[in-house]
């Protein structure tokens, strides 16, 4: 079984502009509709559309629950949130210029107390087994602390599963120093991580040496990757861009998608590339089209850096 863990979910409000924003001044929205947010929520949508069960799990504000479970039903996605009393589901509100460009208003989300920390904890011991995929994508709530997301990936560690990791800062390094089976670093990310004046293919190497199935992130640029011990670079072809919002979540989710088939590291790059520029030519946060994969997939270059 594959499960998501959005510790932090959210409702997306996104509104479409008429024009670009703009300071002091009336911006008109031409279009608006409610998304589904949250990194490991897209990525259970991502999977839904492309027909592979997955479960998602989290915490969510008792408040508003019934606005997010309806968006979550129009994925079909299901779920086993933890429902924290007296707090809402964060919402985010997305604004997206003419020209495809976005701005991103969070809320902080609700506080997770102790009591809620270990019903997720005691779901995913009972739940998880060996060789099931988790993953995790997305900044923790407050009240919700490294050591904290540290125990989840230890116990996760305990049942053999395979542990994919989206996330950033100190969440990244933790995931890094538990030796998770995945992460996906962006390119600023990865230059934080490690002093030096190394270039980035070096410091991508570095990375591998702890996990082996490391991908860095490079935007519409695509993504590095390393396979039989070289690195290589993937680039999508050009493509009109809607939305770039989910962009990152969808290439998870269509890599997680060809690591249950057991396919390559070759294959499970490449899908997470085609998923993700198909995503980006779509309004919302989590849409895709397959009848776009093959264009996509005919179009996209790799390249041996090193």
């Amino acid at each position: 079984m594959i499960y998501t863990i959005t510790l932090n979910p959210a409702i997306d409000k996104i509104k479409y502009l008429e024009g670009n924003l703009e300071q002091e001044k009336n911006n008109r929205v031409k279009e608006k509709f409610i998304d589904l947010g949250g990194k490991a929520t897209h990525v259970s949508a991502i999977l839904q559309q492309l027909n592979k069960s997955n479960i998602a799990l989290g915490f969510s504000g008792e408040l508003n629950k019934q606005e997010f479970y309806e968006v979550l039903k129009i994925y079909n996605i299901r779920h086993d949130y933890i429902e924290v009393k007296n707090e809402s589901v964060r919402e985010s509100i997305v604004v997206i210029n003419n020209s495809g460009g976005s701005y991103m208003i969070t809320e902080k989300g609700p506080d997770i107390l102790e009591p809620d920390k270990n019903k997720l904890i005691k779901i995913l011991k009972e739940q998880v087994k060996e060789n099931d995929i988790i993953v995790i994508a997305g900044s923790p709530p407050p009240g919700y602390s490294s050591k904290d997301f540290r125990e989840l990936i230890k116990v996760l560690r305990k049942n053999n599963a395979y542990i994919a990791c989206d996330v950033a800062g100190k969440y990244l390094k933790v995931s890094l120093e538990e030796g998770v089976d995945f992460v996906k670093p962006n390119e600023h990310e990865l230059e934080t991580l490690y002093d030096g004046n190394e270039d980035l293919s070096e410091k991508f190497k570095k990375l591998t040496s702890k996990v082996k199935n490391a991908v860095c992130s490079l935007g519409g640029e695509g993504a590095m990757y390393m396979a039989n011990g070289k690195i290589f670079r993937i680039t999508p072809p050009k493509v009109k861009v809607k939305s770039d919002t989910g962009a990152g979540d969808a290439f998870v989710g269509g890599y997680i998608y060809a690591l249950s088939n057991n396919s390559s590291i070759h294959e499970r790059v490449k899908q997470g590339i085609i998923v993700s520029a198909s995503k980006v030519q779509h309004h919302g946060s989590c849409q895709i089209d397959p009848a776009q994969f093959d264009f996509i997939n005919k179009n996209t270059k790799i390249l041996e850096v090193r």
